[in-house]
């Protein structure tokens, strides 16, 4: 999901609503802060030895302790005003950066919004360390399997 993409997601829902994240541990603390939004240019080298580069946007959330949850449409400004600002946030891909309890920050994958009982929630994933070289090598042997058979031509087409 990219910063516009969950804007424009957000700007079909009602602005009135409190918009809830929650990740597998329960929502986030009403009262919630959007500390930042940020943009990285990403220069690495993984353990295969190949060079890759690539831009990632961060959101930043500060875990609440009352208040009531942010509505839609103040969230939904806040997204529009830093693409508007920062050049290149709306499109490339955004993870979550939150703790419960503000302690141990952790990486969020983003759900797309979703209307339930009166709420907008967004469910956070937890991300996890990956090795590129192997699932690079993982797909790769996949798709040979695949299409390495007589019945791949559906699926390889």
């Amino acid at each position: 999901m990219t910063p516009l993409s969950l804007l424009e997601t957000l700007q079909a829902l009602p602005s009135d609503l409190p918009l809830v994240f929650r990740t597998e541990e329960g929502a986030i603390g009403d009262g919630y802060h959007v500390t930042e939004l940020k943009l990285a240019q990403i220069s690495s080298i993984d353990c295969g030895g190949r060079l890759a580069a690539w831009t990632e946007a961060a959101l930043q959330l500060l875990d609440g302790n009352g208040g009531g949850h942010m509505p839609v449409g103040k969230f939904a400004a806040i997204l529009n005003q830093s693409i508007a600002r920062v050049k290149g946030l709306g499109d490339c891909p955004v993870h979550v950066e939150f703790a419960h309890g503000n302690k141990g920050m952790r990486l969020y994958d983003i759900e797309l919004p979703e209307l339930l009982s009166g709420q907008v929630e967004v469910a956070l994933t937890e991300t996890r360390a990956n090795c590129k070289p192997a699932l690079d090598y993982a797909a790769a042997n996949e798709v040979a399997r695949c299409c390495g058979s007589g019945a791949a031509a559906a699926c390889c087409g």
